[in-house]
């Protein structure tokens, strides 16, 4: 077997391998012509690298050392699959830190809510107990203040109020009342009225010049009746050259009572349908041969039914009048009256 010798060409730049001999088996070891010369032409080495050498083709130790060096160092920074199994690991242990924290607030806050409504609703029972205890309350207030109110009113069953006599300086309200009664009974008219007291109204004297009324007080009760009903039968009556009322006297919340309800009241004697107050305070109508009694303002509307009445006119605060439709009605007509009253 031929041996293969190897030669450095010096002449030429880069260190080109150059084949000296040529044995029988050069040809099988070498190959093919092409894959020879590829084989035998060399790499020419950047100016910088530190592969090439000065004056061979082959690779120095420090060179080999050097990519060694490189080649460790992408190794070690490059991850393995032991480092990316610890930095899952890692990571879930945070992810489910991080949700455990969560979920402990979520707890502490749905404690707090379900605290929270049920205080609310504590509360909410807790108000409609006061609520209805107040109700109660004002609806016991308001019956104790109408028989305080009727017992007053009763108290004052023997007064009559007559409206009309003219003021006088040094007037004698005794003798004047006196002189009236006699006048309205005439031969029936007894020789002691029995008068008890008399006095104009405790107030000041009215602006427009209508004189105030005169009240006064008898000793008999049938006898204070019997002047009602002649006085009664006798609107036109007159006394002193001016005409004169008698009426029952009554306190002055029953007076701001009725003065409330005068629009229906009006409506009443337009319609011809009769009607009455009672005591304690109320207003009674007879409609088809039933009496109709309204004491409080949850019976306006069936009170209006009752009577037929499609819409009332009431007075509001500033004079002005308003129209209200009987069915949307809830007591506005005797908020007035119940107001006065408590």
């Amino acid at each position: 077997m031929g041996k293969t010798k190897r030669a450095l060409s010096s002449g030429q730049p880069g260190g080109a391998l150059l084949r000296s001999q040529y044995g029988p088996m050069d040809d099988f070891l070498t190959g093919p012509q092409g894959l020879q010369n590829a084989t035998d032409t060399s790499i020419p080495a950047s100016p910088g690298s530190s592969i090439a050498g000065s004056s061979s083709g082959t690779i120095e130790p420090a060179a080999l050392s050097q990519i060694s060096l490189d080649i460790a160092a992408i190794s070690s920074s490059m991850l393995t699959r032991r480092d990316k199994s610890e930095m899952v690991a890692e990571l879930r242990a945070v992810i489910r830190e991080e949700i455990a924290a969560v979920r402990a607030d979520l707890t502490t806050l749905e404690h707090h809510v379900d605290a929270l409504d049920a205080e609310r609703l504590q509360n909410s029972h807790r108000q409609q107990a006061v609520d209805l205890a107040t109700t109660r309350q004002g609806n016991l207030l308001l019956d104790l203040h109408r028989q305080v109110k009727d017992l007053d009113n009763r108290g004052q069953r023997k007064n009559i109020r007559v409206r009309g006599l003219p003021e006088t300086e040094g007037e004698m309200p005794h003798e004047i009342l006196t002189g009236l009664f006699t006048h309205l009974l005439g031969e029936a008219a007894p020789e002691d009225f029995g008068i008890e007291r008399a006095h104009r109204a405790l107030q000041a004297p009215r602006r427009d010049g209508l004189p105030r009324d005169t009240i006064c007080a008898l000793s008999s009760f049938p006898l204070k009746e019997e002047l009602m009903r002649a006085a009664r039968s006798r609107p036109d009556l007159r006394y002193m050259d001016a005409p004169v009322s008698l009426y029952q006297d009554l306190s002055q919340t029953t007076l701001d009572a009725r003065r409330a309800l005068r629009p229906l009241t009006r409506l009443l004697q337009e319609r011809r349908i009769p009607y009455k107050w009672g005591f304690p305070f109320s207003l009674q109508a007879r409609v088809d041969n039933l009496w109709h009694v309204l004491r409080w303002p949850t019976d306006v509307p069936r009170f209006l039914r009752s009577a037929g009445f499609p819409h009332v006119r009431q007075r509001v605060p500033g004079g002005c009048r308003v129209r209200q439709d009987s069915h949307r009605t809830s007591g506005s007509i005797m908020a007035g009256s119940m107001v006065a009253q408590s």
